[in-house]
């Protein structure tokens, strides 16, 4: 099956008055057709700096330095402005993290879906409003026409999350992007939204991005993880390769942390802090929180490398 979407080397630098940072540096990973690749990590790794670098949306003073970004087999990081504009939203779209932020407080649900039908697909407004509210259908909210008149604030979080689903599929895209799509929702409400999520990515084929820090969303969810440290993506593989033998000692430590049923021991953390990605710094980004390093950590970087089949890691150890 063709690689939807490939991802190359990429680096994405902010040059700020405070010295360089390096948001995204060297990242690399495929998607194909009708797979999700879930991105994990803690807040502040470079998961959100990198699915916008996918879209060329990074806020000033950002900037991609370098890599390769294809969607079936077309270069994104060279295309002209005016072609980028047509493909985001059309060919990628991007679920973000807080729906009440992503929707405009002052115009109805129904212009604010009917618009993307206008722009990329070149719908009247009749028509426009009429699969608007069939996107509503599809993706779980009740009384379809009655909510096409209403504001985002008239609804629940769960149903402004559904209305910011129905908005990116609302053309059919190839890639999806899902950055921390349950973020604010109750339990009940997240499983609800990752179901929907799940069977439409079946229904339609369609790619997946998903950017998560919540390991359980991810073991029943996606095809794939890459657990990113520092703008790094530090190990890679199967879901069930990862959580079966991870191999990195900060997914070892991302793992330990989650709970078990049954047990009633306490929770292990990870020690310190992510390194400060101004300052230049020499060997392994994760040295200061390794409870193992290896000699050569302190002034040498490791390289990805197969341990086995389906299965890259970052770390001396291998």
């Amino acid at each position: 099956m063709p690689a939807r979407l490939v991802v190359k080397n990429l680096q994405s630098y902010f040059f700020t008055r405070r010295g360089l940072v390096k948001a995204v540096d060297n990242v690399s990973f495929t998607i194909d057709q009708g797979e999700t690749l879930a991105l994990v990590g803690e807040s502040g790794c470079g998961k959100s700096m990198t699915a916008l670098s996918l879209l060329r949306l990074l806020p000033e003073p950002g900037r991609i330095v370098s890599g390769e970004i294809s969607l079936d087999g077309r270069d994104m990081l060279h295309l002209p402005d005016i072609e980028m504009r047509r493909i985001r939203g059309n060919d990628i779209s991007m679920i973000f993290q807080e729906p009440m932020t992503s929707l405009n407080p002052v115009l109805k649900i129904g212009e604010q879906i009917a618009e993307v039908l206008r722009l990329h697909q070149g719908s009247t407004t009749a028509e426009a409003l009429e699969q608007a509210a069939e996107l509503l259908t599809l993706v779980g909210i009740s009384d379809p026409q009655r909510r096409l008149r209403d504001y985002p604030h008239q609804l629940s979080g769960g149903q402004r999350q559904r209305i910011m689903i129905a908005i990116a599929l609302a053309c059919d895209p190839k890639l999806l992007i899902a950055d921390e799509p349950t973020t604010a929702l109750d339990v009940t409400i997240q499983a609800q939204i990752m179901d929907l999520l799940l069977d439409l990515k079946q229904q339609r084929q369609m790619a997946t991005l998903l950017i998560t820090h919540d390991l359980g969303v991810v073991a029943s969810n996606a095809d794939k993880i890459a657990v990113m440290y520092a703008g790094q993506i530090v190990e890679s593989g199967t879901v069930k390769r990862v959580f079966e033998n991870p191999l990195h000692p900060y997914t070892q430590g991302l793992l330990k942390c989650i709970p078990k049923l049954g047990e009633h021991t306490s929770l292990e953390t990870i020690p310190g802090h992510l390194p400060d990605l101004r300052e230049q710094l020499e060997g392994c980004l994760f040295l200061e929180r390794c409870p193992g390093p290896c000699a050569p950590c302190g002034h040498q970087a490791p390289k990805m490398i197969e341990s086995e089949p389906d299965h890259w890691v970052r770390c001396w150890r291998y």
